[in-house]
C-alpha cells in the first residue's frame, strides 16, 4: 500500500554548527516530486522497532537540481545526531513519498508574512525560492521575521541576506537576535506579541484594513510557544484563521491511548495507496495502529495527529478523530487523521 523510496546522499553540507544539509537522489531513477513546503519522512530502526522522522526540504523543484532536507541537531535526539554525525555522502536513506500541506497559495497574493526560529526556517527557504527565483504565485511584498540567537546560529542567513540585496522592492527580512547587538537587518530583541503588533501595525501605515485581511496570508514555523503567540496575536487583529497556516511534526502534549476492548471489532476499507485492502480494528484502538499490528503499510509518521501524512478521505461511516483538546467526530467527505482516528460505526471506508 504505502509506497517506500530509498534516497543516496550527494552531499553533506554543515550550514551552522548544529545544522546540516544534506542533498538527495532517488536510487531507483524515478521521478521525485514534491512541492515547496513539504517534507520528507525518514525511516529509522531503533531497538528492532521502526521509527519516522519528518526533515523539511530546503531545496525548491525547478530550482535546485535535486531534493534536499536540511537537519537541525536535536538535543539528546537519536535520529537527528545519527544523521549529523555518521551519514555520509553514498549512503542510503529510506522514505516514504513526500508530504505535507505548509504550501504556498495557489493563487497570487498581496503580502506574504513568514514567521520563523530557527530550525522553522527550512521549509520557508523552499518557500522564498519559489516565490523570489519563480515568482510562484505573484506576491507584491514578502517579509520574513527569523528570531535566532545570533548572526553564527542563523541557518541560511548568507543566501536570505543575498535576497535582501538582490529584490529590495519585493523581499524584506527582520532578524531577531537574543544574544547579539548591533547586526544588520536585526533587532536585539524577542518576538512576542506587542513587538508583531507593533510591526504589522507600521508594515500596514497604521491601519490594517479588510482588504488588507483579505490579500495577506501568514506561514508559522517555529517552536510551539512561538506559534501559539504569533497566532493569538493574528487573531487579535481579526486576520483570518484560514489566512494562517503552520508547521509542526510534535504535539504540545502526546495523545492519551484508550483502554482496548478485543470484544468490539469495527470493520474498515482502505482504497487508493495502489491498491485495497479490509482489516478490522477493536474498539479503543485507533485505525493505523490496527493497520500496522496486522503488517498493513499505511502511511504515517508521527502518530500524534499533526503532520497530516496518514490523512484519509472518510467515504462512509464514522470515525472519533482524537485531537488533544478535543475529539470531533466525521463522517463521509471529511478528512481524518487515522493515527489519531477511531472507528464508532460498525463499518468504515476511508480513501488515501
Amino acid at each position: 500500500m504505502e509506497q517506500k523510496r530509498h534516497l543516496r546522499v550527494l552531499s553533506k553540507h554543515w550550514e551552522t554548527d548544529d545544522t546540516v544539509t544534506f542533498t538527495l537522489e532517488p536510487t531507483d531513477g524515478k521521478p521525485f516530486d514534491y512541492l515547496p513546503g513539504q517534507y520528507l519522512s525518514l525511516i529509522f530502526v531503533s531497538n528492532g522497532q521502526e521509527q519516522r522522522r519528518a526533515y523539511s526540504f530546503s531545496s525548491c523543484p525547478g530550482v535546485d537540481p535535486h531534493p534536499a532536507i536540511t537537519v537541525k541537531r536535536v538535543p539528546n535526539g537519536e535520529f537527528s545526531n545519527y544523521l549529523l554525525q555518521h551519514v555520509e555522502p553514498g549512503d542510503v536513506l529510506e522514505s516514504i513519498e513526500p508530504n505535507g500541506l505548509f504550501l504556498l497559495p495557489k493563487k497570487g497574493v498581496q503580502n506574504l508574512f513568514f514567521i520563523a526560529a530557527g530550525g522553522g526556517i527550512t521549509p520557508v527557504l523552499s518557500q522564498l525560492k519559489s516565490l523570489l527565483l519563480q515568482h510562484t504565485p505573484k506576491a507584491q511584498r514578502i517579509i520574513l521575521f527569523y528570531a535566532n540567537r545570533d548572526s553564527r546560529s542563523t541557518i541560511f542567513k548568507q543566501q536570505i541576506d543575498q535576497w535582501i540585496e538582490l529584490f529590495p522592492d519585493r523581499f524584506e527580512c527582520v532578524y531577531f537576535f537574543s544574544r547579539e547587538k548591533n547586526a544588520a537587518h536585526a533587532l536585539y530583541r524577542h518576538l512576542n506579541n506587542e513587538l508583531l503588533e507593533d510591526m504589522l501595525h507600521r508594515y500596514f501605515q497604521g491601519r490594517i484594513t479588510a482588504a488588507d485581511r483579505r490579500n495577506t496570508r501568514f506561514y508559522l514555523c517555529a517552536p510551539v510557544p512561538m506559534m501559539r503567540m504569533a497566532r493569538m496575536t493574528l487573531r487579535v487583529l481579526d486576520f483570518p484563521d484560514e489566512h494562517i497556516r503552520q508547521e509542526t511534526f510534535l504535539p504540545e502534549k502526546p495523545p492519551v491511548p484508550r483502554p482496548r476492548d478485543t470484544s468490539i471489532l469495527h470493520h474498515i476499507s482502505i482504497s487508493g495507496l495502489d491498491g485495497a485492502t479490509e482489516f478490522q480494528t477493536y474498539e479503543g484502538e485507533t485505525i493505523l495502529d490496527a493497520a500496522l499490528r496486522q503488517g498493513i503499510a499505511l502511511p504515517y509518521t508521527c502518530k500524534s495527529g499533526v503532520c497530516f501524512t496518514c490523512l484519509a478521505r472518510c467515504t462512509s461511516g464514522q470515525v472519533e478523530v482524537a485531537f488533544t483538546e478535543a475529539s470531533k467526530q466525521e463522517g463521509p467527505g471529511s478528512m481524518v487523521n487515522t493515527c489519531i482516528g477511531y472507528a464508532v460505526s460498525e463499518k468504515v471506508a476511508l480513501e488515501f
